[in-house]
């Protein structure tokens, strides 16, 4: 009777264990939603991007006075973002290794010239490269 009790005592312990570590195991509860990936952009709002930055580009054209405040700051900003976010750098004198003499020149200099439209088309590709 005793051994009898003995294992009884064993399983009680054995069970009292499993119970407490299966406690600790997450549940099969409520989980945090997956996050989709995004979809891609649709045509028609890509067309929509293209044309404003056509303005853009035509009024700076049209009007030189404006073109650091219609394009390049706005080249400049996704050039910084480009630049933190695949870098990780926010130090002015390495973003301009990684950027180059020409497209920091363009997105910096307080009077730079306008570009062509094939330099801006090279810089802006050198953006994307980023």
């Amino acid at each position: 009777m005793t051994g009898l009790m003995w294992h009884a005592g064993v399983l009680a312990v054995a069970a009292l264990a499993a119970l407490l570590l299966l406690r600790r195991i997450p549940g099969g509860g409520p989980r945090p939603p997956v996050s989709a990936p995004e979809p891609p952009t649709p045509p028609e709002q890509t067309l929509t991007e293209i044309r404003w930055w056509e303005r853009r580009l035509a009024f700076a054209y049209d009007d030189p006075g404006k073109y650091p405040s219609l394009v390049r700051d706005r080249l400049a900003d996704l050039a910084a973002e480009r630049v933190r976010l695949r870098h990780g750098v926010t130090d002015p004198g390495r973003a301009r290794e990684i950027l180059g003499d020409d497209l920091h020149t363009l997105i910096t200099a307080p009077r730079a010239e306008i570009p062509t439209r094939a330099e801006l088309a090279r810089l802006i590709a050198r953006i994307e490269e980023i």
